[in-house]
């Protein structure tokens, strides 16, 4: 994968709205990809980071083999602290924070239905948002408004769809609702509000594993990239400043890499990082060219910047 030339098929109109970036936060993709914390917890799925990329907030199981949250600085050789576990987590997937920073929001697949979370970044009490419309929330995203939520998961009927819900909870409005979405899972909105959504089981022009880009008045599902080798969670962000797509892969011979779309020209790039074993969740820092990286397989959270 590492050699292929992927195009981006945005259609022109799309392009325009989605090429939205700022010049005051950094555009480049990631260069570096660093270890962080491996102790303490096992089977991560999704991670976030805190505005300035200074602290790390991710989902995994406790050495109770308990479903837990946690946070931890985004330095090397950190130490992960608890913020919560057990009920109501069941299974933890999606995270986002509120664009103050204060809120952990989590999707969380378990049971029945799933469920919407919030959690004060500081700790305490977890609570539910009693989000109805949605089964089997998956991935996160929070709009530019700061007050709606995101997120991929399927309809009562079993389809395939990307939602958006109000952080105070309630009701869960379709964006889009079937094809060419198969089995959605992490996206990231942008301040456009195009939600930029990754999907294991489509399939694309160059094969399984596609980017889709879809604005927020669901006018369409646009495929950017595809024949993309994800992890057990497809993991996407846009860079800080917008126009850069960056989502953990794995290369053609079983190796973790970040690949970075460029939105506007669908020129690629690919980091290795040969240490990722299952590359899963991703998220950008709002205010800084930081990531957090997830390897699931491999129990660590990863910094990328």
């Amino acid at each position: 994968m590492a050699n292929r030339v992927l195009v981006a098929s945005l259609t022109a109109p799309l392009a325009l709205t989605a090429c939205h970036s700022s010049d005051d936060l950094p555009s480049d993709p990631p260069k570096t990809v660093e270890k962080v914390a491996s102790e303490g917890f096992t089977s991560p799925t999704d991670a976030v980071a805190s505005l300035d990329g200074r602290e790390f907030y991710f989902a995994a199981y406790d050495l109770e083999k308990q479903p837990a949250l946690f946070r931890t600085a985004s330095s090397a050789g950190a130490t992960a602290e608890k913020l919560a576990a057990g009920d109501p987590l069941e299974s933890p997937l999606g995270l986002v924070l509120s664009c103050d920073g204060k809120t952990l929001y989590v999707a969380d697949i378990g049971g029945e239905a799933g469920a919407v979370l919030s959690i004060a970044t500081s700790g305490g009490a977890i609570s539910d948002l009693a989000v109805t419309g949605i089964v089997r929330p998956g991935g996160l995203a929070m709009g530019p408004d700061c007050k709606t939520l995101f997120a991929t998961g399927r309809t009562d009927e079993g389809m395939a769809a990307l939602f958006k819900i109000s952080t105070a909870g309630g009701a869960a409005t379709p964006v889009w609702m079937g094809e060419p979405l198969m089995s959605p899972t992490g996206l990231h909105v942008d301040a456009d509000g195009v939600a930029w959504v990754m999907d294991h089981r489509a399939v694309g022009a160059h094969g399984e594993g596609v980017l889709f880009a879809i604005p927020q008045d669901g006018s369409a599902a646009t495929e950017v990239i595809s024949d993309l080798r994800m992890g057990t969670f497809g993991g996407v962000s846009l860079t800080a400043g917008g126009g850069v797509a960056v989502m953990p892969t794995i290369d053609a011979d079983g190796h973790g890499q970040l690949t970075s779309v460029e939105i506007e020209s669908g020129m690629m790039q690919q980091l290795a990082a040969p240490e990722l074993i299952d590359p899963a969740g991703l998220r950008t820092a709002r205010g800084a060219g930081v990531f957090a990286v997830v390897d699931s397989e491999g129990g660590a959270i990863y910094r990328a910047e």
